[in-house]
């Protein structure tokens, strides 16, 4: 009975001192951090910051506080949320009465009532959003069409244009001086507002509505049958699949039409949004020699079978139909960014003409360039062909600014070019 007795005292005693330990390794050994105290270190007029004191190691109150000239203003105190090691809350630093300028921000962990840990950040106070001077934008701009913008900056900042739910970023061509190349989504509403937008480096961000109005684009729609065009069209899909079993002709050719329509355009989106800073394209841009025209930007096609709605697309180009493997030439000067197979659209090469700026020439049967290549107006990059989903020997060609398709036939007119494009170029 006494070495029970004497089990259980040791068993207790064991218990407190390991108690003990663990409570003295969280007092002084396991300090709480505090993660994304990077986000103090820019305060715009208005920020919003979260904070991540791990572990919460006994933290029972929270302090943020700014220094500046001397003088400490509180930003945020309380308590750590019961179920979660994350606090957020806003800094507006004119209402803390901080000035522009630098400044340094504390946050303390009180722990126990007597341990405290201060972790601080130097950090730049800066509530003047960047001034927008626009010096040419358009009078108007088409549905599917382009446009492009020239604003001068007060200071550097990253500037966009937002128009129809997309953003196309800027380049800088001088001192706080940018151009915009940007396209007007086929489905853009002419009631919509084309915005500009500029984010300076704290992120305070201006947002001017451009005044360019945005004309109605009449696209036509077609709808095409496919039942008899089975034999054409099953070994494509099979090809584009990488040689899929399924033998369900409507299902291998929505899946084809949809999901892998879908992949190539976030894929061209993707090569369009690394375009090079400096202008290469000259003039307007030609259109391939002796073709006609078999199909237009903006189409609406919806595609039967048996008189069955089974899929529906939008053609973002125009298709240019001339002899069988005709020759086709770069459109203007460029450098190709993109040879090789993309899903639908065959075999494509896409060249990049600075700005934002992309030609696209797809279902071609072979290259004369490769990626890296400078090339030329006019020069022969390849032939066309069938590769892809076309049902006939021919061209798709596409305009991109940014990755978006946008209608080729103001890129092709000369006055066009002189009037909407050049503004932006001249001092």
């Amino acid at each position: 009975m006494k070495g029970i007795k004497k089990l259980i005292r040791t068993f207790v005693f064991l218990a407190l001192f390991a108690i003990i330990l663990f409570t003295l390794y969280n007092l002084f050994f396991l300090k709480p951090q505090v993660k994304n105290l990077q986000a103090l270190e820019k305060l715009p007029r208005k920020k919003e910051v979260s904070l991540v004191i791990t572990p919460k190691a006994y933290v029972e109150k929270i302090t943020v506080l700014a220094v500046q000239d001397g003088k400490e203003v509180i930003i945020f105190e309380g308590k750590l949320p019961q179920r979660t090691n994350e606090i957020t809350f806003t800094v507006q630093p004119k209402k803390l009465g901080l000035k522009d300028g630098s400044a340094k921000v504390v946050v303390e962990l009180r722990r126990f009532f007597i341990l405290k840990d201060s972790f601080e950040v130097n950090s730049v106070v800066d509530t003047q959003p960047p001034r927008v001077n626009i010096t040419y934008a358009p009078y108007t701009v088409l549905q599917g069409g382009s446009g492009g913008i020239k604003v001068k900056l007060s200071e550097p900042a990253q500037l966009y244009v937002e128009v129809g739910g997309r953003k196309f970023r800027s380049y800088e061509v001088s001192e706080n001086t940018y151009i915009v190349l940007f396209g007007v989504p086929v489905d853009t509403s002419p009631k919509d507002a084309i915005k500009v937008v500029a984010v300076d480096n704290v992120g305070n961000k201006t947002v001017i509505p451009l005044g360019t109005g945005i004309k109605r684009n009449r696209f036509q729609s077609f709808k095409i049958e496919l039942k008899g065009k089975e034999q054409l069209i099953l070994p494509k899909l099979h090809a584009i699949l990488g040689g899929e079993q399924e033998e369900d002709f409507v299902k291998l050719f929505k899946k084809v039409n949809e999901e892998v329509r879908e992949e190539n355009e976030k894929k061209i989106a993707q090569i369009g949004s690394k375009s090079s800073d400096r202008r290469f394209w000259k003039g307007a841009f030609i259109q391939m020699k002796n073709s006609k025209v078999i199909s237009k930007y903006g189409e609406k096609r919806t595609y039967t079978y048996g008189g069955k709605v089974i899929s529906k697309s939008r053609h973002m180009g125009y298709d240019l139909a001339s002899v069988k493997n005709a020759p086709v030439p770069a459109s203007n000067h460029g450098v190709v960014v993109f040879a090789g197979d993309l899903g639908i659209y065959g075999n494509t090469v896409i060249i990049d003409h600075g700005y934002g700026l992309m030609s696209l020439y797809a279902h071609l049967a072979d290259f004369k360039v490769k990626e890296g290549d400078a090339v030329k107006k006019g020069q022969i990059i390849g032939f066309t062909d069938t590769t892809g989903l076309a049902f006939g020997d021919h061209l798709h060609f596409g305009i991109l600014i940014d990755g978006y398709e946008v209608t080729p036939l103001e890129w092709w007119d000369p006055k066009w070019i002189r009037t909407r494009i050049e503004p932006l170029f001249s001092e």
